[in-house]
């Protein structure tokens, strides 16, 4: 073990014999820490709060990730680890200000949470600024209307013929996906030709 993981190790079992009520302040101390400086840390600086940050997450309350997430989530470099463990959190309260925001996501773990997470989850990641078609072919398989809706108003989700030709069929049963739909570029001449507009356009992201 090199002198730098023995360090870490023991630096990781001090955290770890922090008592409980007192974790939520110690992680608020240590993102204060990493925000002062965030732009000038090295990658090896990085990956150390991230191992501090993966720890901690799991030992506080909800709230206290949260607030972390929404420290982290606009950050380029924000610490990877955590950034992925806080999207993939059950709880949409810590998961959704990184998963509207951050991107420092993969598409992998994007993918895993269109597959297994509820819609307010796939509602907020269809409020990302670019997704990838596979992502897309996600939402469009399992999202409700709502989630429909916030696909189709978003110009930096790639659609696939296969989505693009399931929002169509949304249509039928959705005035509002029709009218947004119909304003996009990328579904193809043959499909719009079926739309019919049922209602006035509604507000979205």
């Amino acid at each position: 073990m090199t002198e730098r993981n023995s360090k870490l190790t023991e630096l990781e079992n001090l955290l770890r014999r922090v008592p409980p009520a007192k974790r939520p302040a110690l992680l608020k101390s240590i993102a204060d820490l990493f925000m002062e400086n965030a732009e000038r840390y090295r990658p090896a600086q990085i990956n150390l709060f991230d191992r501090l940050f993966s720890l901690l997450i799991t030992e506080v309350d909800k709230e206290s990730a949260a607030a972390l997430a929404r420290r982290l989530a606009p950050l380029a470099n924000a610490p990877f680890l955590t950034v992925n463990r806080l999207a993939l959190d059950d709880d949409i309260r810590v998961a959704e200000p990184v998963l509207l925001r951050s991107p420092c996501i993969e598409d992998s773990v994007l993918m895993e949470i269109a597959r297994a997470r509820g819609q307010t989850h796939l509602l907020a990641i269809a409020c990302r600024s670019r997704l990838a078609e596979p992502i897309v072919d996600l939402l469009v398989a399992r999202g409700d209307d709502v989630v429909m809706r916030y696909v189709a108003n978003n110009r930096e989700a790639r659609l696939s013929p296969q989505s693009a030709a399931l929002l169509v069929e949304r249509v039928r049963s959705d005035g509002s996906l029709a009218i947004l739909v119909s304003q996009r570029d990328d579904v193809p001449a043959h499909l719009l030709a079926d739309l019919r507009v049922h209602a006035q356009p509604t507000s979205v992201c």
